[in-house]
């Protein structure tokens, strides 16, 4: 994936995405769970869900939801946020490879 060119196909199947994805939603989702098992790791998806939830609250429509219900839209920023660092990533790596 290095030398040829990134289309979107490979960047949705990219490990680089999945791994960010991984590290952005399952420890916020394991502290969920069980508190005693909030890390440093969950530090990122804890912010990124707190400024969901700050959103959440000034819009008026989605005040009277329950916090449980941030959890899709959450998933779905993560997937987004996931795929800007796999694609910024691939386009670093693909500038510094050494041509030959």
């Amino acid at each position: 994936m290095m030398g040829e060119r990134i289309t979107l196909r490979k960047i949705i199947i990219a490990p680089a995405v999945w791994v960010s994805f991984a590290l952005l939603v399952f420890p916020l989702a394991l502290s969920d769970i069980d508190s005693r098992l909030f890390s440093p790791l969950a530090l990122p998806g804890y912010v990124l869900f707190v400024c969901m939830t700050v959103i959440g609250d000034i819009l008026p429509k989605v005040r009277n939801f329950g916090f449980r219900l941030y959890w899709v839209p959450f998933i779905v920023v993560c997937y987004g946020v996931s795929l800007a660092l796999g694609a910024g990533y691939y386009a670093l790596c693909r500038r510094y490879t050494i041509q030959r």
